[in-house]
């Protein structure tokens, strides 16, 4: 009797769990469309659309497929939770592909951005399949793996297939099993990203890798504590071996080029170049690729966006001001170090200041000064204001005192002349 009432329990508890079960609120759990023609399927997706702006209103469990162009997808700070699906090879958020159509079919597509949405798990996170001029940014990865490592059921938190001139920038990729991942697919550039912990406890994990994709730009990016930083270039199918070149890996000096974690390292005795925040000596990636001015520290952009910027001049003399004197002080301050610094007056060649200075000699009028200071990295600022001198005159009592003296001999002789030709 009591088995049998412990099975009727049994029974009403599980009925009433399908019944009652649902998901978290806020969370779609669903395989999200939007489809070529800018339908949303299924229509009580959490997206809310404005034109060609497709915004998530909350999380959602599941997969999102985009095989429309030209839009901006906004996550909104929301999270697609993806779930593994070795059947359809994909999910999270996939552009250019419906994974779901059977076969799936591949759409391509160009003028895409994906913007301020995290994912987590999955096997891809961010995918662009044969998609162009196309942006990947502010966007947090993690957590992605296909649960076991080969080269034919591939994983990673940003995959880029095929297409071209593509820009991922600026997003957290980390605790994937593979960072960035680009097949076939050429000119795009990676840049301000996070590319952090890759391991795999399967095999080999990698924060970049390039396969038959040469001529990509990659610098700014932060490789932190990966298993593999970074593979060059490598065949379809035989990781490691095959490197190909022609992919750059820093924009110059004195840009630089990224953050390795394991830089001071592999090269201990590397030195600052010239101030820069550059090491002196090249990461070596493989034979054929190299970083050839690697960052001291990790990039930051509000640093970086300081230390190229020109220098901010204040001037401290009053600008738009009447001066009684010839001699008007040059009083600035800039916001950086600067390595030189002079003025020109109303367009003559410059004069080279060496702080605070004085114009001499000004003449009355209104005049135009132009401040330039250059720091030290050869970003040259400029600010320019006008003034005005009008020195009063100084009445000439000499002068004065010397006509009326004139005058004075002149009335005397002329009075001297009258009355001697009056005595006559």
């Amino acid at each position: 009797m009591k088995q049998k009432a412990a099975c009727v329990l049994i029974l009403l508890s599980f009925i009433f769990c399908i019944l009652y079960a649902k998901p978290v609120e806020g969370q779609s759990q669903n395989n999200l469309v939007i489809n070529a023609d800018g339908t949303v399927t299924p229509s009580t997706a959490p997206i809310q659309k404005e034109g060609d702006s497709y915004t998530l209103t909350g999380d959602v469990i599941g997969s999102i497929s985009i095989l429309k162009s030209d839009l901006i997808f906004n996550g909104n700070g929301y999270s697609l939770i993806a779930i593994g699906d070795l059947r359809h090879g994909r999910e999270g958020l996939t552009v250019g592909l419906d994974a779901y159509s059977s076969p799936p079919v591949l759409t391509g597509a160009t003028n895409v951005t994906i913007k301020n949405l995290n994912v987590n798990g999955g096997i891809f996170g961010i995918s662009f399949i044969n998609t162009t001029n196309s942006t990947i940014t502010n966007n947090t990865v993690t957590g992605t793996g296909n649960g076991y490592y080969s080269i034919q059921q591939q994983s990673a938190g940003i995959y880029l297939e095929r297409g071209n001139m593509n820009v991922v920038k600026g997003n957290t990729i980390s605790n994937n099993y593979n960072g960035i991942i680009c097949v076939e697919t050429t000119n795009n550039l990676i840049v301000e990203n996070r590319i952090a912990g890759c391991t795999n406890p399967w095999g080999s994990s990698v924060g970049l890798a390039f396969w038959d994709a040469p001529n990509n730009r990659v610098y700014h990016n932060n490789f932190l504590y990966n298993e593999v930083n970074a593979y060059g270039g490598v065949t379809v199918g035989v990781v490691g071996t095959a490197p190909l070149a022609n992919n750059s890996w820093s924009n110059g000096f004195p840009d630089g080029g990224n953050y390795w974690s394991d830089y001071k390292t592999k090269y201990p005795n590397a030195a600052e170049l010239n101030g820069s925040g550059i090491g002196d000596v090249a990461y070596q990636i493989d034979a054929n690729n190299q970083d050839g001015y690697p960052l001291l520290e990790p990039f930051n952009s509000t640093l970086y966006a300081i230390r190229t910027s020109p220098p901010k001049i204040a001037i401290s003399t009053l600008a738009d001001q009447t001066y009684n004197d010839s001699n008007v002080p040059l009083l600035f301050t800039t916001n950086k170090e600067i390595e030189w610094a002079g003025y020109s007056l109303d367009g003559q060649s410059n004069v080279t200041l060496s702080g605070n200075g004085t114009l001499t000699n000004v003449p009355n009028g209104v005049h135009t000064v132009t401040v330039y200071a250059n720091d030290t990295f050869g970003n040259m600022g400029a600010e320019t204001f006008s003034f005005a001198v009008a020195v009063p005159e100084v009445f000439p009592v000499a002068a004065v005192v010397a006509v009326l003296g004139m005058s004075a001999v002149a009335v005397g002789v002329g009075l001297a002349v009258y009355f001697k030709r009056r005595r006559r």
